[in-house]
């Protein structure tokens, strides 16, 4: 039998630091819809750079191991290292169905397999997610490749007109050409989202979320043939677990592809040269690990764990710090090329068994998005991305100078 063991439990001048250093920035700088001016006063002051220091020092303070805090009357778990990281993700007495989870996403995801708590009825809507999701990539190449030529060949790219590029591929491939314009549709997603920064202090938009439910499912009644819409519509599943229902959870996870695939263009324009596939999603698979587009994921204690933790405990996977304590600070491609062989590469796309369904999608897509972009362009981002590479990078104000490739 495994020891149980306890965490080292911090200090309240320490746990205040860590509500204020780590927790408060995050929750500023939106967890599900990011607030552009706050992303900016987060690169102004460092945040993200202090609340990494601050949880090495006590890393280092305590040995290592997982710390337990205490702030607001809850107890959190901080595991640092990445064999507590993994032992978090694994274990199904923490649920991704957390009370801050559910209180955020039921706003506009209510029946999504992420915040499902009965543990039958998350593995069914699971199973689902993952057979959808990983269906047939080929019909969304197409997709990308157009979106891609409407993109500029000359002058600047500017996040707007990227991001407004992306979300059309989002749309298609999510619900099938015919929603490719729908911007109202994103608008209200939007709306949602916004909320959801506040999780359950915002009451529940009704109106709005009614009127993204009626547009959705008029989309989804087409189910057009090379959209995942069309593959779920031909998926069988009990009406419990609500097919329909997991729709905007890709939407939404989809769209954080878009600061993703910005980031690593700045990436590869940065360390030269046009990559193969292989580079091309080892890049996007950098830019999630050191700029994670979630900032903590967040995993509820529900049973007995290999530490003693007071009951209800929350588990905070700080992406920050985790992704880089151990790869480091710089660009490191190799981690996903093989050539960084056993070395522990963060968590970019979770891990565990509720990790990200979609995440080989959204790299197909991006990495399609990127090839596509460097074939005919050549770029030069707004920033200088040397080694170590920044812990915050502002998608919001990145932009490239462009201009036909050389031939």
């Amino acid at each position: 039998m495994a020891t149980i063991t306890r965490p080292a439990r911090v200090t309240p001048a320490e746990a205040l630091a860590v509500a204020t250093t780590l927790a408060l920035p995050a929750l500023v700088q939106g967890v599900v819809m990011p607030r552009p001016r706050m992303v900016r006063l987060a690169v102004l002051t460092g945040a993200d750079r202090h609340a990494i220091g601050l949880l090495g020092r006590l890393r280092t303070a305590y040995g290592g191991g997982p710390l337990l805090v205490r702030a607001a009357g809850r107890h959190v778990l901080l595991p640092l290292a990445s064999q507590d990281v993994r032992a978090v993700l694994e274990d199904r007495a923490f649920t991704p169905a957390g009370r801050l989870q559910r209180g955020s996403l039921a706003h506009f995801q209510p029946d999504g397999v992420l915040i499902t708590a009965e543990p039958g009825l998350r593995e069914r809507r699971r199973e689902l997610n993952e057979r959808v999701l990983s269906a047939d990539f080929t019909p969304y190449a197409r997709i990308v490749e157009e979106e891609a030529a409407t993109l500029p060949r000359s002058g600047v790219l500017t996040w707007p007109r990227f991001h407004a590029a992306h979300r059309r591929i989002v749309r298609r491939v999510v619900l099938g050409d015919g929603a490719r314009g729908d911007v109202t549709l994103s608008g209200q997603l939007d709306r949602l989202r916004r909320d959801a920064n506040w999780a359950g202090l915002r009451g529940r938009r009704t109106d709005v979320r009614g009127a993204f439910q009626r547009r959705l499912d008029r989309h989804l009644a087409r189910a057009e043939p090379g959209s995942l819409a069309g593959v779920l519509a031909g998926a069988r599943a009990g009406p419990d677990v609500h097919a329909e229902g997991q729709v905007p959870h890709w939407l939404y996870s989809f769209d954080g592809g878009a600061a993703v695939s910005f980031r690593a263009l700045a990436l590869l324009a940065c360390h030269g040269g046009v990559p193969g596939r292989d580079h091309l999603r080892a890049a996007v698979l950098e830019s999630v690990r050191l700029w994670p587009t979630t900032p903590a994921i967040l995993r509820d204690l529900t049973g007995s764990a290999r530490w003693d933790l007071p009951e209800g405990t929350t588990a905070v996977i700080y992406c920050p710090y985790v992704n880089r304590a151990e790869p480091g600070d710089s660009y490191r491609p190799e981690l996903w090329l093989g050539g960084g062989g056993d070395a522990w590469a963060g968590v970019p796309f979770g891990a565990g068994f509720a990790g990200c369904a979609g995440a080989e999608l959204l790299l197909f897509t991006s990495a399609t998005l990127l090839g596509a972009l460097l074939r005919e362009r050549s770029v030069t981002p707004s920033v200088t991305l040397e080694d170590p590479v920044p812990v915050t990078l502002d998608h919001f104000r990145l932009s490239f100078a462009v201009k036909a490739a050389d031939r």
